[in-house]
């Protein structure tokens, strides 16, 4: 899986296509079930820009419209949230449920062009409009034709999705369309594998137990803001950018580690009784602490919550945070065996649904609009993965405005990645290029430096419900 952003997304020149979404006859109906508490604080910020996200991957030869047109609308009827909207009215924010049967999808050419570029940017025009947090459809079907290979397209505004979405979307539509394609309208997407639905989740998340402010769990998200006085962790590096500013969002992607030294580093990291993310957060403490960034590095991590079967191949935003200080001792090997079992802790703490943090805290108070979080994904373990390289599978993301760092860590059968958005300041650039040459020679060093007298211990686990926004 390749991780990017549409301002460095290039697909080669071809005809856009774009599959309008009529609702005109659809039977709705205005749901009981409130907003989940990332939809709800997405809603309340949306503004002019559109955060969402994209899955594309490449087919051979020409685009079947018709069989591209029926996997689409099966992709619907499989997934709640594909089928459900929000609306914003003097009662408040209102999720609406659509039927899909009632769907009729249209195909139309929005561009025809020999220009990589001219495509790029109507690409990204085009899903800047469809992609909008309200109303229905909040999504582009869409596809790229060419003769040789075709690039199929779809983008969701961020309330419907999350990383682990766009490998399943993925999976789900390479599927359909094949099935479709070879098959026609005898072919039965409903004998493929289904899902729970996003929207099932939000009603039991409304209804999550109390949890009491003497669990030890609470009381750890209570001791990492009382450290901060309350406020938000920010990336403890210079980026140019003064509190209450904002800067248009430059992405930097990095290679980390290739596929070799990605395998020593695991070894390595486990060896220290951490995992790859680990060790990964313990080499980027170091490399902020060479930076001048102090010792030591506060962040929130993003974890999945879908922890039933029934959720693993449902496409939504199942995602939560969790809090985590990382301490920087200048020795890498250190480093990880004191952030292998934080890690771990950290982790439990991701239980307590953050609403229930918040207002045990009286509210939070942040500095900057963009929150500092690291995010990792083992592209590895999701639905489909044994075809991301084959298909060419990219999760591009939108580029929008940024005033803090966040990164996303992903790893695949390259090796070790790392995307960064940060402001689009001289001071933020030379920052983040520096720290990020840092941490590619903390952790290389590392590798090539391996501590054979290393400690057996159980690492890895941490891990096992980190994925990513």
């Amino acid at each position: 899986m390749h991780v990017t952003t549409i301002d460095r997304y290039c697909p080669s020149a071809g005809e856009l296509l774009s599959w309008s979404v009529d609702t005109s006859n659809v039977r709705s109906e205005i749901s009981d079930v409130p907003p989940s508490f990332n939809q709800t604080v997405h809603l309340a910020s949306a503004g002019e820009s559109s955060t969402w996200l994209a899955a594309a991957f490449t087919v051979r030869g020409r685009v079947d419209r018709a069989a591209l047109g029926s996997a689409y609308h099966a992709l619907v009827a499989r997934h709640g949230t594909l089928r459900s909207s929000f609306s914003a009215g003097p009662e408040g924010i209102r999720r609406h449920s659509y039927e899909p049967d009632d769907l009729v999808l249209r195909v139309d050419t929005v561009i025809d062009t020999s220009s990589d570029t001219v495509l790029r940017d109507r690409l990204r025009d085009t899903l800047d409009r469809a992609c909008h947090p309200f109303g229905h459809p909040a999504y582009l079907f869409a596809a790229i034709d060419r003769a040789d290979a075709s690039t199929i397209i779809c983008g969701f505004d961020h309330c419907h999705v999350d990383a682990y979405s766009i490998s399943i979307v993925i999976d789900d539509l390479h599927r359909l369309y094949e099935g479709y394609r070879c098959h026609g309208t005898s072919f039965d997407s409903s004998e493929t594998v289904m899902s729970g639905n996003f929207v099932d989740f939000c009603a039991a998340e409304s209804h999550a137990p109390p949890v009491a402010q003497s669990d030890p769990r609470m009381r750890g998200w209570l001791r990492f803001f009382d450290d901060r006085d309350g406020v938000l962790p920010t990336f403890p590096l210079d980026l140019g950018v003064e509190p209450g500013a904002v800067a248009a969002q430059a992405t930097e992607v990095r290679t980390l580690l290739g596929p070799a030294a990605t395998e020593r580093f695991d070894e390595l990291c486990r060896r220290n009784g951490a995992s790859v993310f680990g060790g990964t957060l313990a080499a980027m403490a170091d490399a902020v602490r060479r930076c001048g960034g102090g010792p030591e590095l506060p962040l929130l991590f993003p974890m999945h919550t879908r922890r039933e079967e029934k959720w693993r191949n449902a496409v939504g935003w199942f995602t939560t945070n969790a809090p985590l200080r990382v301490v920087s001792t200048g020795d890498l090997i250190d480093t990880i065996r004191r952030t292998g079992p934080e890690l771990r802790r950290a982790v439990t703490l991701g239980e307590v649904p953050v609403p229930q943090v918040i207002e045990a805290m009286g509210g939070l108070r942040r500095t900057r609009a963009d929150i500092f979080m690291v995010s990792y994904v083992d592209y590895r373990l999701l639905p489909g993965a044994d075809r991301h390289q084959a298909i060419d599978a990219h999760h591009i993301s939108n580029a929008t405005t940024a005033d803090d760092v966040q990164f996303w860590i992903s790893r695949t059968g390259d090796g070790l990645a790392l995307r960064a958005r940060h402001p689009d300041t001289l001071t933020a650039h030379r920052t983040i290029r520096a720290f990020t040459d840092e941490l590619i020679r903390t952790m290389r060093n590392g590798v090539d430096h391996e501590d054979d007298d290393g400690v057996e211990a159980t690492g890895g686990r941490d891990t096992a419900r980190v994925v990513g926004l």
